[in-house]
């Protein structure tokens, strides 16, 4: 085999730390948390100097209460933390490889409202749910995905998400 041999697979999908626009999101999620807090804050601590009234009070303080829940709910270390476990199972080989033929055992209608692709390559079943928010590997068959039942695949996986997917041209 000659080093200048072209390979027979063509990467369709490599997880990046921006993979389906995830991290953008994130950082835009953020950053609405953070300006309500400090928007809060600032309207308290000047109702406050103005010895305001406590209808003045109601409106900052429920800003204030749902900045908080919506950054903890939405962010901190579970959402950032998610992206970079699967970059570094990547970065670091810590994944499994899979190759083969895809059979599609369940496919999700485009509109959701049920489980993900659940696909089998090679005795190993994997799901692609489009609608679940991850940098993984998510496009499923009705939104235009590569793992199309008999489609000969190589798929690096981590803890059932999907890093890397290539295809035989």
């Amino acid at each position: 085999m000659s080093i200048f041999a072209a390979s027979d697979f063509v990467t369709v999908f490599e997880i990046t730390r921006n993979s389906n626009g995830f991290f953008a999101d994130e950082v835009f999620r953020l950053l609405i948390g953070v300006a309500a807090l400090l928007g809060s804050l600032r309207l308290l601590v000047r109702n406050w100097r103005r010895r305001g009234g406590a209808k003045d009070y109601i409106g900052p303080v429920f800003v204030l209460i749902w900045s908080v829940g919506w950054l903890y709910l939405h962010l901190l270390p579970n959402v950032f933390g998610h992206i970079n476990k699967l970059l570094n199972a990547y970065q670091q080989k810590q994944y499994q490889i899979v190759e083969g033929p895809v059979e599609v055992l369940h496919q999700q209608p485009k509109t959701g409202h049920t489980k993900g692709d659940v696909i089998r390559v090679n005795g190993k079943e994997l799901e692609v749910n489009y609608f679940y928010a991850t940098p993984a590997y998510h496009n499923t068959i009705a939104h235009k995905g590569a793992l199309n039942a008999g489609t000969y695949a190589r798929i690096y996986y981590y803890e059932g998400e999907i890093l890397r997917v290539d295809i035989r041209k």
